[in-house]
């Protein structure tokens, strides 16, 4: 089978970390002809002097998400698919702002699309959530005119935007994302790493919450604000990787001293930050899938989450839900869980337990190149 693998839209964020680790993958299954698409981003990450010989590899200067230069890059394109007549197109991540001939098969994770009625955009500004909303219905408008096929990283995002968008469920698929390789490597949670981040010395009776985000109204860091205002009784540190600004507006002077803030950190650093934390917390929104959820239990740490149906769907029994707009309910799930260590315990078990259901991302690759298989079989799609 020859595929053309679409990543020209992927410049930051996990979609970046999926795509990489796909096409790294794949290099390993023998068998088809793959066309790769490459961003600047990916092309930046990416040796492509290691691949085999069945693999051929495309420098898309722009993303076609740029209205400016969309034409000229939408042009390359077409050029691309017309020489190489794939039996499929496989977008990791859209809108691809972008129409094959070929079948297309387009990844999707956008929780702002399909959680419209989300408490998130109340945190927006007025003005943002006009301009958020208005980007809602041109991705939506993309997803239907330029994709025959969808798939979805939870079942939770899938029957959610099958349902916005009215389509036939057996256009909709399901490949469930994996944790990092990154956390299969303990050398990056060894204090020699130079990758490892040392934290100030934790005192006895002192309980540490990780939550490794960026500052984004969806995150809903202001509720550690409140919570810590609460708990001033109670030896809790909570680590964070935000930046300053974003520090100093969140935080009120009476709390700072209960935050332990490294800023931004790379992945590999990741491991070292929850080898010193006693466990994890997560306040957001809105999410398709975390890297929070699955690091956590691969660190064997105790989770606490915002009890919302994506985070559910993720996390199983495996966490203590809170309910993330009031503050209150978060103090109680805390404290409960800080002092109770056969609970601590319990969700350790369950964490582990959850873990096995995620996918690895051998088995990641192959659901996607099964699916790609079953749609080209299935026959083209009327366009």
């Amino acid at each position: 089978m020859k595929i053309i693998i679409n990543t020209s839209t992927l410049y930051f964020g996990g979609g970046v970390q999926v795509a990489l680790s796909f096409i790294n993958e794949i290099k390993d299954i023998p068998g088809n002809e793959y066309h790769v698409l490459l961003s600047q981003e990916i092309d930046r990450q990416l040796d492509s002097s290691m691949f085999p010989d069945n693999f051929y590899f495309y420098l898309i200067e722009t993303s076609p998400a740029k209205f400016i230069t969309r034409k000229k890059i939408i042009r390359q394109l077409d050029e691309i698919e017309e020489k190489v007549n794939p039996d499929a197109v496989f977008t990791v991540f859209g809108p691809s702002y972008w129409k094959p001939k070929s079948i297309h098969l387009l990844g999707f994770a956008d929780g702002w699309v399909y959680n419209p009625t989300s408490i998130a955009f109340d945190r927006l500004s007025f003005f943002k959530k006009i301009r958020i909303r208005l980007l809602i219905k041109y991705k939506l408008y993309h997803l239907r005119t330029d994709a025959d096929y969808y798939v979805l990283e939870t079942n939770d995002a899938s029957d959610k935007l099958r349902n916005i968008m009215k389509e036939a469920k057996d256009r909709f698929f399901v490949v469930g994302n994996t944790v990092s390789q990154v956390f299969d490597n303990k050398v990056y949670a060894d204090k020699d790493n130079e990758f490892y981040i040392k934290l100030p010395e934790k005192k006895y009776d002192e309980f540490r919450l990780l939550y490794i985000a960026h500052n984004h109204p969806a995150k809903n860091l202001t509720l550690l604000n409140d919570v810590l205002k609460r708990l001033s009784g109670y030896n809790l540190k909570i680590i964070l990787t935000i930046d300053e600004e974003s520090y100093g507006k969140i935080f009120d002077d009476e709390v700072k001293l209960n935050v332990i803030n490294v800023g931004s950190v790379p992945q590999l650093s990741c491991p070292s930050l929850y080898e010193q934390a006693d466990a994890v917390i997560s306040t957001t929104l809105l999410e398709t899938f975390s890297a929070v959820y699955p690091e956590a239990m691969k660190m064997k740490k105790p989770l606490l989450s915002s009890d919302f149906s994506f985070a559910r769907d993720i996390c199983g029994e495996s966490a203590v839900y809170f309910d993330a707009l009031n503050p209150e309910d978060t103090v109680d799930k805390i404290i409960m869980l800080m002092t109770n260590k056969s609970l601590q315990e319990k969700l350790v078990q369950e964490v582990e337990k959850q873990l096995k259901t995620f996918e690895t991302p051998n088995s990641r690759a192959n659901k996607y190149l099964n699916i790609l298989n079953k749609i080209k079989d299935d026959g083209n799609v009327q366009k």
